[in-house]
């Protein structure tokens, strides 16, 4: 099968192992352990990690990232009036976090980093501001030296946002360890994935006692949901290797409109409003994924690193070709996704997607998706201009542990062509 090219996603259930395909299958299949799909002890094997890992006192965990992070800002005292600042150049479901507190997001610029822009952040403060949110975007850690200097100086409180940045570090101390709160996603397409669940991580004893009485409030996961992240990870296993031959591609649209499979984002809330459904708990079934990937966050990261560094290295100099512009490189980061800028990211799509090859689009608006009511989210238009501008140029490449080092040659080869 000469035709036939490997098909290379950025996304697509990155970090799907067999191991995590038998655990779900298991699950899934075998009927004495379906009382376990909701309630077991892997919940709290995760949360025992997740403290031994960060040396933290407290770890909590959720359905989602977006709910750790509606807690920790319940928790931090946000409610009506507040002002919680946070960067554009993020997802809905951040801002909706913010949104059901009842407080009001104040949007901060980014830099060239497509992290927040401590210079416009001084300029958004006011008096009704009371939580900076800090996002380590793709894996990149901010500029924290001096955006914690700043939420000193200006008595605010701090979130990590670390959906991106789980083993990321800054000055050899992991990220989600420098605020008074740090939030992680497990959600698809992260570091690492049991395809939807989040934390929180805390030293402070009475944010963890706010915690702890949310969580009591908290229901278990619907089971009709559990099972619908379960089947994600068979239903991708064979779906990924038959995409460029249109049966995968196929099949994993069937399988999301007959509902076999979970929405990253579902309909309402890309209006700003909740699902009946979420926030919960982190179901023991997913909990047992996530700990079986947890366990190998070394190597993870190792591997994303290693790819980054092909990137960095191979695609041609920026001197030569400004039409690309790369991140600078950075020995602690993560690198969840490697990102470029360029003139034309639509054209390049486009060109790859003819050579079996799926770039990212995080983020090409500055509230992503594209398809969200943007004025349920407060933003307007004009008020970030430089992330209004990168948006429209940026474009990532894949650095997860199913890209070899020959197929990130091959997208290598591809850009150094296209430029």
């Amino acid at each position: 099968m000469k035709f036939y090219k490997k098909p290379i996603f950025t996304g697509f259930a990155p970090n799907l192992k067999i191991r995590d395909v038998f655990t779900a299958v298991g699950f899934l299949c075998l009927p004495w352990r379906w009382r376990k799909l909701r309630v077991g002890e892997s919940v709290g094997k995760v949360e025992g990690w997740l403290k031994s890992y960060f040396q933290t006192k407290y770890a909590f965990t959720f359905d989602s990232g977006r709910t750790a992070l509606h807690y920790a800002l319940k928790a931090l005292g946000a409610d009506y009036g507040a002002g919680v600042l946070v960067q554009s150049y993020t997802c809905v479901v951040v801002i909706n976090a913010i949104k059901w507190t009842g407080a009001k997001p104040i949007y901060v610029d980014i830099s060239d980093d497509f992290n927040i822009d401590y210079t416009d952040l001084q300029r958004k403060i006011t008096q009704k501001t009371r939580i900076l949110i800090i996002q380590h975007t793709f894996g990149r850690p901010a500029n924290l030296d001096k955006l914690l200097e700043i939420a000193r100086e200006n008595n605010l409180k701090v979130i990590e946002d670390c959906a991106h940045s789980l083993g990321a570090k800054h000055n050899g101390q992991l990220t989600g360890t420098f605020g008074d709160i740090g939030m992680f996603s497990f959600g698809s397409d992260k570091n690492v994935s049991c395809v939807r669940g989040g934390a929180l991580i805390t030293n402070n004893d009475d944010l963890a006692k706010k915690i702890v009485d949310f969580r009591l409030r908290l229901p278990l996961s619907k089971r009709v949901k559990v099972i619908q992240h379960l089947w994600h990870f068979p239903e991708f296993a064979m779906g990924k290797p038959s995409y460029n031959l249109g049966i995968g591609k196929w099949k994993l649209w069937l399988a999301k409109k007959l509902n076999l499979i979970n929405k990253i984002i579902y309909p309402p809330e890309k209006e700003g409003r909740q699902v009946f459904f979420y926030p919960s708990l982190l179901p023991n079934a997913l909990a047992k994924i996530l700990l079986n990937q947890l366990k190998h966050i070394t190597q993870t990261t190792e591997h994303r690193q290693m790819i980054a560094k092909i990137y960095d290295e191979s695609i041609r100099n920026t001197d030569e070709s400004p039409s690309i512009i790369k991140p600078e490189w950075n020995n602690e980061s993560v690198w969840l996704r490697y990102a470029l800028l360029v003139e034309s990211p639509r054209k390049l799509h486009a060109l790859a997607k003819k050579q079996g090859i799926i770039l990212g689009n995080w983020y090409d608006c500055p509230i992503a998706p594209k398809d969200i009511d943007l004025s349920a989210t407060d933003y307007q238009l004009g008020s970030c201009p430089n992330d209004e501008r990168l948006s429209q140029m940026s474009i990532n490449l894949p650095t997860d542990p199913c890209v070899t080092q020959k197929d990130a040659r091959r997208i290598v080869k591809l850009i150094n062509l296209w430029k």
